[in-house]
């Protein structure tokens, strides 16, 4: 019987935690995080994980004072194709009624894919603005990823301030 109540007290907390999980995902955040060689400055969105895949993300630090650094983990297993780790493509990325296409570049270190974005080009407007975009990448290795843009403006414009 103590263990049945256990069990279900268990049960009952990781339900719970669930939506919360899933609500730390509905807006963008400015954090600190820690990275290699130090704290960066992020702005970042996520998806919740779905089965046996990683929780898909997007973030962007600094890169240069009018460049951000901007990272895509489709949430999948974080290998390159081929295990070519020089690979790249161009992906699109579509808000509404805009697709702009961006090469990405994989990133061993992290399992990630890398892009630039200049602050004052056109790919930063559309993550500024507008309901979500969509991350859609040419071959099927890497799943097409929805993130919602509620709060990225002023998440990445929090991050911006700490360029330099």
């Amino acid at each position: 019987m103590r263990f049945g109540t256990c069990l279900a007290t268990s049960l009952f907390s990781l339900l719970a935690l669930a939506p919360a999980l899933a609500a730390e995902c509905d807006a963008w955040k400015a954090e600190i995080w820690d990275v290699e060689g130090g704290k960066a400055m992020t702005a970042h969105i996520c998806n919740p994980a779905t089965g046996d895949d990683r929780q898909p993300m997007l973030y962007l630090q600094c890169q240069d004072k009018d460049v951000l650094a901007m990272r895509f983990d489709d949430g999948g297993e974080g290998n390159p194709p081929d295990d070519n780790p020089e690979w790249s493509a161009d992906f699109t990325i579509s808000g509404g009624e805009t697709k702009i296409v961006t090469r990405f570049q994989y990133e061993a270190m992290d399992g990630v894919l890398y892009a630039p974005v200049p602050l004052s080009g056109p790919l930063a407007t559309l993550l500024k603005g507008g309901e979500q975009i969509t991350i859609t990448p040419p071959i099927d290795i890497y799943k097409p990823r929805t993130f919602p843009l509620k709060g990225s403006s002023a998440a990445i414009a929090t991050l911006a301030k700490t360029c330099r």
